[in-house]
């Protein structure tokens, strides 16, 4: 693939960032799956993944009730019958999975440029587009971290990249 160098610049970005950074990003930017996803299904159990997963990080909704919309997710994406459907779904589940694990982010990269391959070809410059939409997007955040003062889940408030997670 002719953007596998900034894809893996990509991933080591995601790793060496706090998992409320992630959560930010993750969130932010996966709205453009949510609808890519509607765009082939009828189907709401995507934008409540992402919903939940939000009521999540923010202490309003529980572990195993969001944890129910996420699985209900990759339900959707495996019951979609179409391929860019389910790479969308799943980079949409995985987004929201973040909450729970940091690791989890680097599934909106590689799902979302599957899904968007499939439309337009892996050489696309709506691939290299979104390859840099994503980048930059990470990147501000990190920079502006505005959502700190923001009242979130105590859990998400541990100031720990992933990398640092991993040597746990």
């Amino acid at each position: 693939m002719p953007y596998d160098g900034e894809i893996e610049e990509l991933i080591a970005l995601i790793a060496d960032t706090d998992k409320l950074a992630l959560v930010v990003w993750t969130y932010e930017y996966s709205e453009k799956y949510v609808g890519l996803f509607a765009r082939f299904c009828d189907d709401e159990r995507v934008a409540q993944a992402r919903d939940a997963a939000y009521l999540w990080a923010k202490g309003a909704m529980k572990m195993p009730e969001a944890r129910r919309y996420i699985l209900a997710a990759h339900r959707a994406a495996a019951e979609s019958g179409n391929p860019v459907a389910e790479a969308a779904a799943r980079a949409v589940a995985h987004a929201a999975s973040t909450v729970h694990c940091a690791r989890h982010a680097a599934g909106i990269v590689l799902y979302g440029l599957t899904a968007l391959a499939k439309i337009y070809g892996k050489d696309s410059k709506e691939v290299e587009e979104e390859i840099n939409r994503l980048t930059c997007g990470l990147v501000k955040i990190r920079e502006n971290r505005d959502y700190e003062s923001q009242s979130w889940a105590g859990f998400l408030l541990k100031n720990k990249t992933n990398e640092q997670l991993r040597k746990q």
